[in-house]
């Protein structure tokens, strides 16, 4: 008989599924870093700039003077592709265990979005680098050829740590304090200060009501 409720992890279990989570909110907030520095410079290099959300939006502008693109836009790609091939070499480090099932399946399905976060953030900085050195190349439709696949496999990945964060039984305290450490790793990182825990709710909540946070700033 199918049962409808999902059986919380206890013990061992739920401690293995503790440290993915962990090491996966860790990983997003180095993807986080990577887009407020791809954001950053796009509004430094950029005219019409919508900037997204931070969050869950893109952010997007037109770009017309190859000397901005070269100043802002293609060392913040350098960094954007620094950052991934970081996240990749951390993530295949990480010694995941076969069980519980869900932790797995997390850590796989983020293993299939750093193939693709990783391939765009390389093809993003080919693309800009052809258009700075000769700006009457049209690269637009090249540079976002895998904008889709990208938001497809971060859909699934997220959907799947958000479901094994269910079966951990992680809310509230808890999981604000995961968040906030693996925010703070990656200001450490860039030499910023930590967030208190206050201040990272403050700014994770700004973004879920529709306002435009920066962790990184």
């Amino acid at each position: 008989m199918w049962w409808p409720f999902r059986r919380r992890l206890t013990g061992s279990d739920a401690t293995l599924a503790i440290e993915v989570i962990r090491h996966l909110q860790t990983q997003m907030a180095l993807q986080q870093l990577a887009m407020e520095t791809y954001n950053t410079a796009l509004t430094m290099a950029g005219s019409e700039v919508d900037k997204g959300d931070e969050m869950f939006v893109r952010g997007t502008g037109i770009v017309s003077d190859p000397h901005l693109g070269a100043q802002y836009l293609l060392p913040a790609l350098e960094k954007k592709v620094d950052i991934a091939e970081v996240m990749q070499r951390e993530h295949r480090a990480f010694q995941v265990a076969d069980r519980p099932k869900k932790a797995r399946q997390a850590y796989e399905r983020w293993t299939d979005l750093l193939a693709v976060f990783l391939a765009r953030a390389r093809l993003q900085l080919t693309c800009w680098n052809d258009w700075v050195d000769n700006p009457s190349r049209d690269v637009s439709k090249r540079s976002t050829a895998l904008d889709q696949a990208e938001s497809e496999s971060m859909n699934v990945a997220i959907r799947e740590l958000n479901e094994l964060i269910e079966q951990a039984g992680l809310s509230g305290e808890p999981w604000f304090s995961i968040n906030c450490a693996a925010f703070n790793d990656a200001r450490n990182r860039i030499g910023l200060p930590p967030l208190t825990e206050t201040d990272f709710r403050a700014k994770f909540l700004q973004g879920l009501t529709g306002g435009r946070p920066r962790f990184f700033e």
